[in-house]
């Protein structure tokens, strides 16, 4: 009998070592994860500012185009 409760000691203390082993790996590997991506985000807010500017730039060009094409041919017209 005691010699069972002494093996189940030593098992539990086995694997809380193991334990405290894997939860320091996994700890530690979570660091390396947690990057900083402010530059990254930072860059992609710039393009796509750049991107919303060209597209509206082209659509008033588009306007401007079909209203003064549009011009000429209603005084070509009269």
């Amino acid at each position: 009998m005691k010699s069972n409760i002494l093996a189940l000691k030593q098992l539990a203390a086995s694997v809380s070592k193991k334990a405290a082993l894997a939860t320091t790996g996994l700890l530690a590997s979570s660091a390396a994860f947690a990057t900083d991506h402010t530059t990254t985000i930072g860059t992609a807010v710039t393009d796509g500012t750049a991107n919303y500017t060209a597209v509206i730039l082209g659509i008033l060009g588009m306007c401007a185009v079909g209203f003064g094409v549009g011009l000429i041919i209603s005084k070509l017209k009269n």
